[in-house]
């Protein structure tokens, strides 16, 4: 084969490469969304069945939302339970692989001390599905992904593990900036009063302790009992302030900060729910960390 032939042999798979369907990836979870996108890149095509803003855990697929699944190559799903739809997706899908992406993680348990729980399927002593909140774990996540890609994908491997290793690279600053800032937070205030028992990675990760309360999420029904046994334990656990969740029911939360004398934080991200510049795991982090060492530090 001579020279300008093989030239142009290679120009033409070139365009055929350039010109090629890009990898359907359909996320159940909004954090999932932005790890296929930090992962994949311009290869894959990144279709995020839960908007910005909105709680994965109230989402059940519609029909339509099965058709563009079936359309996909990779359903990515957080996992760990989060998701107790997925057993009905699997058994409705055909040829489309279903990625747990957390299930390969370390799980915590949800523990008895905060047991409020997010919904029915995550009560007291069964896996947490909340592993988005360690960013070890999120680094960990991205070469899940990457390897689920690259079975699709065998010709992107080589992309999709490199973009993982720098992903990582950039989480492993975050905690090194996450850590610096939370350091400024005295060891009697490092706890976190929230809705729901759902931070239990980011408080074992960065060495705080999570007192979940009824009353104060907005998935809950608030009963007079709640409320007065929900200020005994504010007031028991003696902090600054407490954090609602984005969403979060205000006017309930005021009087519980009124009654206990405690000041109201800015609302935490617990469900990788931000918008804005809120979205995506590293802006949940930050904003967090932000939020957090704003109302527990000393001035």
């Amino acid at each position: 084969m001579t020279r300008s032939i093989l030239a142009g042999v290679l120009i033409l798979l070139a365009a055929a490469h350039a010109n090629a369907a890009p990898l359907q990836v359909c996320a159940l979870h909004p954090l999932m969304a932005d790890l296929a996108r930090q992962v994949g890149g311009e290869r894959v095509k990144v279709v995020d069945l839960i908007a910005e803003g909105v709680n994965p855990h109230r989402f059940e697929p519609r029909p339509a939302d099965l058709q563009t699944m079936q359309a996909s190559a990779l359903v990515m799903a957080a996992g760990k339970n989060l998701e107790p739809y997925l057993g009905r997706i699997r058994d409705t899908l055909q040829g489309v692989t279903v990625v747990e992406v957390g299930l390969p993680l370390p799980s915590l348990t949800v523990d008895p001390h905060g047991a409020v729980s997010c919904c029915p399927q995550h009560a007291v002593g069964t896996p947490d599905p909340h592993w988005w909140h360690g960013v070890d774990h999120m680094r960990r996540a991205a070469r899940v992904v990457a390897l689920a890609m690259a079975q699709q994908d065998p010709e992107g491997k080589t992309l999709y593990l490199d973009n993982a290793a720098a992903y990582g690279q950039r989480l492993d600053q975050l905690k090194r900036w996450a850590r610096g800032e939370l350091a400024k937070v005295p060891s009697a205030q490092r706890k976190l009063v929230t809705p729901h028992n759902a931070f239990a990675y980011f408080a074992k990760e960065f060495g705080f302790e999570v007192i979940a309360v009824g009353g104060m999420n907005h998935e809950q029904n608030t009963t007079p009992r709640d409320l007065a046994k929900t200020i005994e334990a504010v007031r028991n656990a003696g902090v600054k302030a407490i954090f609602p969740e984005t969403n979060a029911n205000t006017k309930i939360l005021q009087s519980i900060a009124t009654a206990t004398g405690t000041n109201l934080g800015t609302p935490l991200i617990a469900d990788g729910n931000g918008s804005g510049k809120d979205a995506g795991f590293e802006a949940m982090i930050r904003h967090n960390v932000e939020a957090i060492t704003r109302a527990l530090a000393p001035p």
